[in-house]
């Protein structure tokens, strides 16, 4: 037979199947949905809302108060080569040397940037001077440089990835300039290639429009002219070290040409290029024909070779007339013999005749054959001869070559050193008279497309950008700081998370007192102040739900149900109450146990209150203050302690003697005594399961309050003794880690579990019932009103 709860049917006893009864299991898990992530936003609201307004009101007082600056731009256009009015190269190489166009233009980029060029410019027009340049300088505001460095972020990575060769060394140096003023210089200039184009547009940014546009041109110009320059010097430098290794190149000419001469004298080397010719085709028809008598020896050595081992199919026997002749005559004188020999006996004298034609016939082809053979060997070895007299002319010839070789080796060297020196002479005379004329030329591979204009607006502070991106980047932090406290948030807040996390439905959410404070609609009646002057008493006995210890003869504030029957929170134990009536077919439960995973979780308010609740049906409800330990139920009701379960238990009372009645109708209570030395003992006894059975058939209900599980085993204990276990979770306050262990600890102990209960839950934070709540509290609000009247 199943139990019946309000979510599911499951077993009443469940298996190690259907739930992982290891400590800190997860029993369910459910992917989040979109309403979730709604929740988070929803129940943090006011944080994101303050941060995003307070992200926009400090970008609004930062770009409001910053001064504004004014950007002028001008475009070059820089080749790779300057144009050339003559057929001349220079000393930088243009057109003599190729190399890779990407390095080259960032090179050029460096070079626009470089501190020595800023220094010119700053020379130039006189900045030191300037007092818009020198005297304020503007700095962006905090929101300004995060934005700045953002917009970094590309080029950073580009210069990792791809790191730019160093720029050139220009002549200027900036030691005489103060480095503030450079980095104000180079702070305010931004140097922008086109991208796919060989356009780089030069910007300068002061608060001075007119700055700006003097500036951006100077520094165009002071690029160009810089440009010229250095390609001049390098000419120059150029035209002298060439001017001095022409010298030195005209005596080694001289000396190269003298030794080749005397070599010649030497070794008496006239026309060494028709000698060459004419030893060498020697050499080279000697080996062709050496070739072809080492091809013939070695064919004739092959049939030589055949015959020694008995082979008859030699080419020439093959091409022999008389040979196929007798071959013929031999098959024709077989065959008739063959054909007379089926027919006659041997002695018959026309086959005697073909016998004897046929032994002659053989006789001839064997004469042939020894010829064939003798042939064969006369020619393998004159070809033998041949090629061994061939082989030795040609390594005589290979001396005589070799020895003119080592001759013309040495020439050839001596030669090529003159040629080699004689042109490097004569490059060098050409180059210094090119350099000459280069040196004098003018030209530049840079031209000025668009000069820099007057700017009408400025470009920063962009007010509406700035804005826009204060009010995303707020959005995204509050959004962001959501998560994050959400994600530090380890709690079960919600039923849902509840069902999740531990596989068990949810009986009832009991609202937190606090969270009702301004959302009730009918904050100025009479039910509202009510409730606030509760509130203050609650603070004031410093109990809040955890159960205290209010003054002697005084009931707690923790029975809801009793002060206020008309509250959200009485509403939440009376679905308690539905959920236990529910939980099975046949008859709901009548010992329940009611216990937490740690301590002030409220399961002694859950007890006491579900207990009202249900005598309010007219049946006789007992209460068992089974926490042997800490004991806090008659304080709750406001009575006395005295003599209770733990002298029921020792055999000191009997417990009809210790029942006491509380000052709410059909309420019993069974206290729990002195505190003993071994709890846990007097719970396991025989003797208490022998108390809950007599008290079964006095009782309508009987419910008990028990320790907490993780401290100590009394929960365990009880948990076999009675029909179910109510789970009370303390919301948005024990962790999830904890309350898993909870369960898993009583499923191994097979205990009943009926579900859980949800208590102190903040309707506001949690956003889930918060609507729920709005109604139950205008109608109950109303219904006071009616009762009233």
């Amino acid at each position: 037979m199943k139990d019946l709860t309000p979510y599911f049917l499951r077993p009443a006893s469940p298996t190690p199947e259907e739930f992982d009864v290891r400590p800190g299991a997860i029993v369910h898990s459910e992917p989040l949905h979109l309403w979730d992530y709604w929740q988070v936003v929803r129940k943090h609201g006011l944080l994101i809302v303050v941060c995003f307004l307070l992200t926009v009101v400090i970008t609004a007082v930062n770009t409001f108060t910053t001064t504004p600056i004014y950007m002028a731009e001008t475009t070059l256009l820089i080749e790779r080569k300057a144009p050339r009015v003559l057929d001349l190269r220079d000393a930088q190489g243009d057109g003599g040397f190729d190399y890779d166009e990407y390095d080259y233009y960032r090179t050029q980029f460096e070079i626009l940037k470089s501190r020595g060029l800023a220094v010119q410019v700053i020379r130039a027009q006189s900045l030191e001077s300037n007092s818009t340049f020198v005297g304020k300088k503007v700095e962006p505001g905090p929101l300004g440089r995060l934005w700045a460095e953002i917009q970094s972020w590309p080029k950073t990575i580009l210069s990792v990835m791809s790191p730019a060769p160093p720029p050139q060394q220009l002549e200027t140096t900036s030691t005489d300039v103060k480095p503030e003023l450079l980095g104000a210089y180079l702070g305010g200039l931004d140097i922008r290639p086109v991208p796919r184009t060989r356009l780089v547009k030069i910007a300068f940014r002061s608060p001075d429009p007119s700055l700006s546009v003097a500036v951006a041109n100077a520094h165009a110009r002071a690029y160009i002219r810089h440009g010229a320059e250095l390609r001049s010097e390098a000419n120059r430098e150029g035209l002298s070290f060439l001017e001095e290794k022409l010298v030195e190149l005209k005596e080694r000419v001289e000396k190269a040409e003298a030794a080749l001469n005397q070599y010649r004298r030497d070794k008496g080397i006239i026309s060494l290029d028709d000698k060459e010719n004419i030893i060498v085709n020697r050499l080279v028809d000697l080996n062709t024909r050496l070739t072809e008598a080492e091809a013939e020896r070695i064919g004739l050595e092959a049939q030589v070779h055949t015959l020694k081992k008995g082979g008859k199919s030699l080419p020439m026997l093959a091409d022999n007339g008389l040979v196929k002749s007798l071959t013929e005559q031999l098959a024709k004188v077989e065959a008739e013999g063959a054909h007379l020999a089926s027919q006659f006996k041997p002695d018959y004298p026309p086959l005697q005749q073909l016998k004897a034609q046929e032994a002659e016939i053989r006789k001839q082809l064997r004469q042939e054959e020894q010829k064939a053979e003798k042939g064969i060997t006369s020619a393998f070895q004159a070809a033998l001869r041949n090629e061994n007299e061939l082989r030795a002319k040609m390594e005589e010839q290979r001396s005589t070559t070799l020895s003119l070789k080592d001759a013309s080796v040495e020439y050839a060297v001596l030669s090529r050193e003159v040629d080699t020196n004689r042109q490097l002479y004569d490059s060098v005379l050409q180059r210094i008279k090119e350099m000459g004329v280069a040196t004098e030329m003018r030209t530049s591979n840079v031209s000025i497309i668009d000069q820099a204009s007057f700017p009408r607006l400025p470009i920063s502070p962009n007010k509406r950008s700035a804005l826009m991106f204060g009010a995303l980047l707020g959005l995204l932090g509050g959004v962001g700081l959501a998560f994050f406290f959400e994600y530090l948030d380890n709690t079960i807040k919600t039923p849902d998370q509840s069902e999740r996390e531990l596989g068990l439905p949810s009986l009832s959410v009991v609202p937190h007192f606090l969270s009702m404070r301004g959302g009730d609609p009918a904050e100025g009646s009479p039910l509202a102040q009510k409730a606030r002057q509760q509130l203050l008493a609650w603070k004031r006995w410093g109990h809040l739900q955890l159960g205290g210890e209010p003054a002697p003869g005084t009931a707690s504030t923790q029975i809801v149900v009793a002060h206020h029957p008309l509250s959200v929170v009485s509403e939440a134990y009376r679905t308690l109450r539905a959920g236990i009536l529910l939980s099975r077919a046949e008859e709901p439960p009548r010992l329940l146990l009611f216990t937490s995973g740690v301590h002030a979780e409220g399961k002694t308010s859950t007890t006491l209150n579900t207990a009202i609740t249900f005598t309010q049906m007219g049946v006789r409800v007992l209460v068992i203050d089974a926490d042997l330990r800490r004991p806090s139920c008659h304080k709750a009701l406001g009575m006395k302690g005295g003599p209770g379960l733990a002298e029921v238990l020792t055999g000191q009372r009997k417990v009809e003697k210790v029942i006491k009645r509380t000052s709410v109708d059909n309420l019993y209570l069974l206290s729990s005594g002195t505190i003993p030395p071994n709890p846990a003992e007097l719970i396991g006894s025989v003797k208490m399961h022998e108390v809950l059975t007599a008290l079964r058939t006095q009782f309508d209900y009987v419910f008990i309050d028990s320790p907490p599980v993780m401290p100590v085993s009394d929960a365990l204990l009880l948990a076999k003794m009675v029909d179910g276990v109510v789970m009370v979770i303390g919301g948005q306050e024990t962790p999830k880690k904890v309350v898993k262990e909870a369960r898993a600890r009583l499923t191994y102990a097979r205990a009943k579990i009926l579900g859980t209960v949800l208590n102190k839950v903040d309707l506001q934070r949690s956003g889930y019932y918060y609507h729920n709540y709005y109604y139950y509290s205008s109608h109950y609000h109303r219904s006071g009103e009616a009762e009233g009247e």
